[in-house]
């Protein structure tokens, strides 16, 4: 029976320490049981090919001993699947999406096209592999740890405008192309379930998956997980009708280094942020006060870029009256285009937006009232 130890020791190093020696006893038994009931039927000892086709039988050790752990026997289980390949289908749409921005995106900087779209076809391969596996190892963690999310069970009619998704089958995109192919726009009916225009923005569920996919896309590759093709390639400013000015001489790479970590906790806050209109959507006054520490991160960044960072010289100005110049200087020639004066307004409308963040969170937390119609 040496056959038969080889098989309950490979069982047993699968089993639970604690219960281990009861079931390998339970086991053995079953598994004798079988062998006489083999043997009275042939009137015959087994052989060794016999016994072990009873053993293949009975179930590879990597089965039955899963029959005897505790939890899940599944990485997404059947109440979360629905979610989950919800969520598989957004990771693909957003990399078709970033896809076609960096191929265009290489194209118009002056790459090779064939390069262009085989850098852009490998990353959005590399990319939807990655977000499947974290979104896959985002189901096994809520399964494992039975961690409760509050809008699976109090989800709210309003939030199913997040659904609302132009582009979800492609079906939709199918029907569409055809007929604009036949020259016959697109008219939604007064009942046509299939498209009701897009209406992400006034969902709360909408913005806490958006949140959460763009924090957690962003984070990937910050942190250089997912590349996105997004390489350094010499830039044809003359040819893009671009003066890039003393930003030109800028050391891009240790601007990275400084922002870093910045940036990091700012994306960490933002799916945060997301994370808690969907476990907890009633909680008005806990988005309001990670809005305020999402605003005020925002404020202080675009601070730091404004009056210390290796940019600084090149994009700060001063006063009004000096932007309202460059501005009409920009107007009056507009080619090329002077991208410092580019950066200079991003920046004041990055630190304008998260102002009023700010201010929409401390009006959250102090009335507890949603500031968005749709909550």
């Amino acid at each position: 029976m040496d056959m038969l130890e080889d098989y309950l020791r490979a069982v047993s190093r699968l089993l639970p320490r604690a219960k281990r020696e009861d079931i390998i006893a339970e086991l053995r038994d079953e598994i004798l049981t079988r062998i006489e009931a083999k043997e009275s039927e042939l009137g015959r000892t087994l052989t060794s090919d016999e016994t072990e086709q009873v053993l293949r039988d009975f179930g590879h050790p990597i089965v039955v001993a899963a029959r005897y752990r505790d939890g899940p026997q599944y990485s997404v289980g059947p109440a979360l699947y629905p979610f989950w390949i919800f969520a598989v289908r957004l990771a693909v749409i957003i990399e078709i999406v970033i896809s076609a921005i960096v191929f265009f995106g290489r194209i118009v900087g002056g790459a090779n096209p064939a390069q262009a779209f085989g850098t852009a076809l490998g990353s959005g391969l590399t990319g939807v592999m990655t977000l499947i596996g974290f979104a896959t190892v985002a189901a096994w963690i809520i399964e494992r740890k039975g961690i409760s999310i509050d809008h699976f069970k109090t989800w709210r009619v309003r939030d199913l405008r997040f659904l609302d998704f132009p582009i979800w089958d492609w079906g939709d995109v199918s029907e569409s192309f055809d007929k604009w192919q036949k020259g016959a726009p697109y008219r939604a009916e007064a009942r046509d379930y299939a498209y009701q225009g897009w209406t992400l923005r006034q969902s709360s569920a909408g913005r806490g998956v958006g949140a959460i996919v763009a924090g957690v896309v962003f984070i990937l590759w910050w942190v250089g997980i997912l590349s996105f093709g997004l390489k350094p390639i010499p830039v044809d400013y003359a040819g893009l009708h671009v003066d890039p000015g003393r930003l030109a001489q800028v050391d891009w790479p240790a601007l990275k280094a400084a922002l870093y970590w910045p940036v990091l906790a700012y994306f960490s806050a933002v799916v945060l942020f997301g994370a808690a209109v969907l476990t907890w959507p009633r909680g008005v006054r806990l988005r309001g006060v990670i809005d305020m520490v999402i605003g005020l991160s925002v404020m202080a960044l675009a601070g730091w870029v404004w009056t210390a960072s290796p940019i600084a010289d090149a994009v700060r100005v001063d006063d009004v009256p000096t932007l309202f110049q460059r501005i009409q200087a920009f107007f009056a020639h507009p080619t090329p285009i002077p991208l410092e004066l580019a950066v200079t307004v991003f920046l004041i409308l990055f630190a304008f937006g998260g102002a009023c963040r700010a201010l929409g969170g401390l009006w959250e937390l102090i009335t507890g009232a949603p500031r968005y119609p749709g909550d």
